[in-house]
């Protein structure tokens, strides 16, 4: 049986699963190069069946959903208002159009080593609801309902596109940065008078002088763009404040309903990584999917089908986020031919001594992460140790905010070593920890100005380049972490080989690129 799954809203995106297995789960910006991008977009979908050796009378379900902002789809699709799950024709194709949360719901819990688990999404809103509970059993999901709950999404993208003065990336999309404020908050102090504020400000609803007035606004649009004032800092503390309490009320509500061990949870809240671990629960296990905002309802729509409508076994094994398209060996050695620089065969070996003397390696290797995080595969790689890394990654190569932390990838075995507060199972950067003491000056460039820090803690099972990698960094130098950062320049992360280097030699203090199976030089 093979699937098509397509999501159409903004961070657009599109699954293709061949009997039970992901051949391709990829975002629409990685193609075309816009951030966040939205709606249908037929050469998308056109070279998404030509990487996987196929033609559109080769599906035989296709799984989509109503919100299609700006570009719709070549054919009506009908709304889940009534029902979570509509059958429909879609040209002469068996469709199904899927809940936007039951989507998040399947993504998360779909993607997780439980067998059961209470489920919760929340996000700014889709398909009228913003918030969804239910019940992950074996291969079922039961008891699923949506509803309403403070918006606290909305006061996040208000606050960023009003106060913050920070512009949409485009007219359906907020952008990243309560991603940015989130880091901010770091440097603030949470204040009670403030948390009051922001829920009585946040909910008078839009103002035509507002800097963005399709949202909302924090103190009649008070200016917060000064990131370095106390007053932008607390705000920012306080937000993150109430986020963690709100949802330490959600979830201790929901587990005496629906009561488990184990939380699911995805939505675009749960890109807040320190909610996720900080938030007060009755829960012992938590697992965040790599894709919890829209990124991820393609591949939840493909799960929902494949596990609970044709009633396969749901598998409690590690979820892999490496479902890019594959770029054959071939294409890859056309392209460093054609760029003019040295290669030859990539080693971990090699690649461990030049992280351990101070280099910084572009990664462009295997199959491109789903989702937001870089998790190694297209990533901007170096030793965390080095006194002015962050400086030189942020202002230098990065070109962003002073302010912006960087996350490690550490060696499952010295998790417990390092960090403190933190869930053993977070291969995929969507929780955090605290660094403790002994390794903070250590580990200076990942350890943000409260200690904070949000680990992929990797098992040889997850990558083992990436985890024989780490293990020899460590023989070499006695720390068993790496900083990692997206590898891109204010743009999507990159997806092709051409890509990669074309954004490598814009770089200018960097030197080496492990691209694929090689290691590219200037």
């Amino acid at each position: 049986m093979i699937t098509l799954s397509m999501y159409n809203g903004h961070n657009a995106c599109l699954c293709i699963l061949v009997n039970g297995e992901i051949v391709l789960n990829w975002e629409l910006e990685r193609f075309s190069r816009i951030k966040h991008d939205w709606g249908y977009n037929h050469k998308f979908l056109s070279k998404s069946l030509e990487i996987c050796n196929l033609q559109m009378s080769d599906i035989d379900i296709l799984l989509t959903n109503q919100q299609c902002y700006g570009r719709p789809p070549p054919f009506s699709i009908p709304s889940t208002a009534n029902s979570p799950c509509v059958f429909f024709d879609a040209n002469g194709t068996k469709s199904i159009a899927i809940n936007h949360h039951l989507a998040h719901v399947s993504s998360s819990y779909f993607t997780s080593p439980f067998d059961e688990a209470t489920i919760i999404t929340q996000d700014g809103g889709g398909d009228d609801e913003n918030f969804s509970t239910a019940k992950g059993v074996k291969n079922k999901i039961e008891l699923f309902k949506t509803g309403r709950v403070q918006n606290l999404a909305s006061y996040w993208s208000g606050l960023t596109l009003n106060n913050f003065r920070l512009p949409r990336l485009h007219e359906w999309d907020p952008g990243s940065g309560a991603g940015k404020i989130m880091a901010l908050a770091a440097y603030g102090k949470s204040d009670n008078f403030i948390e009051k504020d922001l829920v009585e400000t946040m909910d008078r609803g839009l103002k035509p002088y507002y800097t963005d007035p399709n949202s909302k606004a924090f103190n009649n649009n008070e200016d917060l763009s000064d990131t370095r004032s106390k007053r932008s800092q607390d705000v920012c503390a306080s937000l993150q404040s109430l986020t963690e309490k709100s949802l330490s009320i959600i979830y201790n509500d929901v587990h005496k309903e629906l009561r488990s061990d184990n939380l699911c949870v995805a939505g675009g809240l749960a890109l807040n990584c320190v909610a996720n671990t900080r938030a007060q629960s009755p829960f012992k296990y938590v697992h965040v999917p790599p894709f919890p905002n829209d990124t991820g309802l393609a591949v939840g729509m493909a799960l929902y089908h494949w596990y609970h409508i044709e009633g396969n076994y749901k598998s409690k094994k590690y979820f892999s986020p490496y479902l890019g398209p594959i770029y054959c060996r071939d294409s890859v050695t056309e392209q460093i031919i054609k760029s003019g620089l040295k290669y030859e065969k990539l080693s971990t070996h090699k690649l461990a001594n030049l992280i351990s003397k101070g280099e910084i390696i572009c990664f462009c290797r295997g199959r491109s992460e789903s989702g937001p995080r870089a998790l190694g595969h297209r990533s901007i790689i170096c030793l965390p140790s080095r006194k002015d890394i962050r400086n030189i990654i942020n202002f230098k190569i990065k070109k962003r905010e002073w302010y912006r932390p960087f996350a490690p990838i550490i060696l499952d075995k010295f998790s417990n070593d390092i960090l403190q507060d933190f869930h053993a199972n977070s291969p995929y950067m969507t929780t955090s920890a605290k660094i403790k003491k002994d390794w903070r000056e250590t580990l200076n460039g990942v350890n943000h100005i409260d200690n904070s820090t949000r680990p992929q803690i990797i098992k040889e099972e997850h990558d083992k380049f990436m985890y024989d990698l780490l293990f020899q960094i460590y023989k070499i130098t006695g720390i068993p972490v790496v900083l990692n950062t997206s590898f891109n320049i204010n743009e999507p992360m990159v997806e092709t080989p051409e890509e990669a280097i074309k954004t490598f030699l814009n770089i200018s203090e960097v030197q080496f690129l492990a691209l694929h199976d090689f290691l590219v030089s200037k």
